[in-house]
């Protein structure tokens, strides 16, 4: 058995909590290799990814899991830590279920974000917003295409294109619905829209979202929170279901609404 640790080391103090990570997988006889940061896995024969640190840190390594087909045991040492299924002081525990085989898969619907030819894949959403840029147009117009019917046209500080995995991330800050991780669902929120009809919508994971820069500022692209592209008036970003799953391990008897009232009630 063999895994591939993640740690994020902002949040190490004194390098005390990972070097406890590792002497846990080598106590329990689990093989691993370590990564910082952005580091890709030259190997391939890992059983699971661990991600030490918050939020942030497991985003960024599911396109990691994706590409490599590997499900994902999170350990928060971050602040919120709502996609992580395992606390700090929790960690020993997370290695003996891991090794013992009794954690249960938990799969993410994922987005796929497709931008000048390049493709991005998104757990929590993609989002279009419009850049800050001194003495310029302070909005922008997206026309918003979902399969064949042109929806509507928002103009305002952009639109979230969220997963339900993503629903209680950003698009919840801005008035989105909350869906539950199970639902085969897409939802747009428009950010800041400067009319009184521009508002959140749920569809089917099976449509696809066509996003057009119609003019106004320029737009950035985001994934998962990272600037990824730049848009002017005419381009376009196509937004769609990723044929493979983002997958977690976690502890039997995993209750979404448990977790979405512990994390989010005191916010």
């Amino acid at each position: 058995m063999k895994v591939l640790l993640y740690f994020n080391p902002d949040k190490e103090i004194n390098g005390d909590y990972f070097a406890e990570i590792k002497r846990l997988f080598i106590k329990h006889g689990v093989d691993f290799d370590c990564a910082v940061n952005d580091r890709e896995p030259q190997a391939t024969d890992y059983d699971a990814i661990f991600v030490v640190g918050g939020d942030g840190t497991l985003l960024r390594r599911t396109e990691t899991a994706n590409k490599h087909n590997l499900p994902i045991i999170g350990i928060n040492c971050g602040k919120l830590g709502f996609l992580s299924e395992f606390e700090a002081d929790e960690a020993e525990r997370a290695v003996i279920l891991f090794k013992k085989g009794e954690l249960v898969k938990d799969e993410r619907l994922t987005l796929k974000i497709s931008f000048k030819g390049i493709d991005y894949y998104a757990l929590n959403d993609a989002v279009v917003s419009r850049t800050y840029e001194q003495d310029k147009r302070m909005v922008v117009s997206l026309s918003v295409k979902v399969g064949s019917c042109g929806l509507q046209k928002i103009t305002g500080d952009g639109v979230i294109v969220a997963t339900p995995t993503g629903s209680t991330a950003y698009s919840l800050s801005a008035g989105g619905a909350i869906i539950a991780p199970d639902v085969a669902a897409l939802s747009l929120t428009p950010i800041a829209a400067h009319s009184i009809s521009a508002k959140p919508f749920v569809c089917s994971a099976d449509e696809n979202f066509v996003l057009t820069h119609e003019g106004g500022a320029k737009a950035g692209l985001f994934v998962d929170g990272k600037l990824v592209g730049v848009l002017e008036q005419g381009d376009s970003v196509k937004v769609s279901k990723a044929e493979r799953k983002t997958v977690f391990l976690r502890k039997k008897g995993f209750d979404f609404f448990a977790r979405l009232n512990d994390k989010l009630q005191e916010r």
